[in-house]
């Protein structure tokens, strides 16, 4: 008995095998100590102790290796946890398409805004157009003359949506007002 203690791989017993044809194994502490080895023989030769990596083993399995679960998974358990991960997978699926169809709904609703808006601004500039040619009949064709009509006809544009119902979509951060924090005592137990 004490010789397979001793010896390489000796004294191990089989706990289990999961669905990759990883093994683990367990065997009693040489040392005496409270925890038991726990060891896994992992089926592919390329993933090697130098090349593991944590996401080749289940979690079930991780948390049995690490003494931090005393009986090793079972084959149900590992099963009804890998069901779990692919209906997650395919709700992430489902929400990830939901949110491409609202954006393009978003998108396309705020295009029909631009456009009414549009409309009603090229309405307002027909009728600058008459005004400025009005005006440059008379003689007042300055640069100065220029810019004030492009600042008029901007607010014009803006005032004409605003009549219209439109309202621009409001950023997160716009509405945003930081506030004194004021920490509260509390009582000791």
């Amino acid at each position: 008995m004490s010789w397979k203690a001793v010896a390489p791989g000796g004294g191990r017993q089989l706990a289990g095998k999961d669905f990759e044809g990883n093994l683990y194994f367990e065997k009693p502490d040489p040392n005496g100590g409270r925890y038991p080895r726990r060891t896994v023989e992992l089926a592919n030769p390329e993933l090697s102790e130098a090349n593991y990596d944590d996401a080749n083993i289940s979690v079930q399995w991780q948390a049995w290796l690490r003494n931090t679960r005393k009986d090793p998974p079972t084959l149900t358990e590992i099963q009804r946890d890998e069901a779990r991960k692919l209906l997650t997978v395919a709700r992430a699926k489902a929400l990830d398409q939901a949110w491409q169809d609202r954006k393009a709904e978003l998108a396309l609703e705020q295009a029909q805004g631009r456009q009414a808006i549009l409309g009603l601004a090229s309405s307002a500039s027909k009728a600058d157009s008459a005004e400025e040619t009005a005006t440059s009949a008379a003689g007042s064709s300055g640069e100065e003359d220029s810019a004030k009509s492009a600042a008029r006809k901007q607010i014009e544009e803006r005032e004409a949506a605003r009549k219209a119902g439109f309202k621009p979509q409001v950023q997160q951060g716009d509405s945003f007002e930081p506030q004194a924090w004021s920490p509260v005592a509390t009582r000791r137990r």
